[in-house]
């Protein structure tokens, strides 16, 4: 059994003038990790600053103890579907460089969300999407591997896009696929928007590279029974990986700061 839980929380939640006022929070209430959305620390071109990148990796750990558990928000401003052959194909190739990113940064994780891409064009015959969505990830799973890093594939709730919206549909994908460049990015927010059940997940917890607590919407977070469930659940088949706090910029520290300190006294 696991004595305790690595955290971390994902820096989309507060502004680059407050960065050292949460990482300090951070690192005294015990967290280990800091989750990246590459363009909020290089707006422009981000997977072509590596060295800058590595840089910025090694600031973290030597000032602040921080590993990078994660990417998210890894196609921001980024246009095109998985379901266009000619689409995706550009698609991948950007990727690649996000998994190259990763390695650099050690980071072994990195959550695929993208709802505007994934979601199925109108007039695509169901069984036609669910084949080409297969062949784009198993393709960018296999990119993934030879980089030594998986994509994290996440439920989306329908009011972001049609497909992949309920965590069961995400374990069913990655299990079929079996591609060892593919996991599950456990979202917390969805599943309880989804009306989704822990419990009911348990034999799958080994598919889980990352956890976000998060709350529909990326509302702030607030404490719910739900957490107490899953730092038992995680304790109990020892798991390996970091739990994230996911929240919306709430437009000032001290709901960041709260949700630091909530998640801290939960899964210590």
């Amino acid at each position: 059994m696991a004595d305790t839980i690595r955290l971390a929380a994902s820096n989309i939640a507060w502004t680059k003038a407050e960065d050292e006022t949460v990482y300090a929070a951070m690192q005294a209430a015990g967290f280990t990790g800091l989750e990246l959305a590459p363009t909020r620390i290089f707006p422009d071109r981000p997977y072509e600053q590596l060295t800058p990148a590595m840089l910025f990796g090694g600031y973290l750990k030597n000032r602040w103890g921080f590993a990078v558990p994660s990417l998210q928000s890894i196609w921001y401003g980024q246009t095109g579907s998985i379901f266009d052959p000619e689409e995706g194909s550009r698609l991948l190739d950007y990727t690649e460089q996000a998994f190259q990113f990763a390695h650099l940064l050690h980071c072994p994780s990195l959550v695929f969300g993208c709802p505007r891409n994934r979601s199925v064009p109108a007039g695509l015959d169901p069984a036609e999407a669910a084949a080409r969505a297969d062949e784009f990830f198993d393709k960018a799973g296999r990119l993934a591997a030879r980089y030594g890093v998986v994509l994290a594939l996440e439920a989306n709730a329908p009011r972001y896009t049609n497909f992949l919206n309920r965590t069961a549909d995400v374990f069913a994908l990655v299990k079929r696929l079996n591609n060892p460049g593919l996991a599950v990015n456990l979202d917390l927010g969805a599943l309880i928007e989804n009306g989704e059940r822990l419990r009911d997940f348990i034999p799958d917890l080994g598919w889980v590279s990352h956890i976000h607590i998060s709350e529909p919407g990326l509302a702030p977070v607030t404490r719910r029974p739900e957490h107490t469930e899953l730092a038992l659940l995680l304790k109990a088949v020892g798991y390996k990986g970091f739990v994230s706090i996911e929240m919306a910029n709430p437009g000032a520290a001290a709901p960041v700061l709260e949700a630091i300190r909530t998640v801290a006294e939960v899964f210590a």
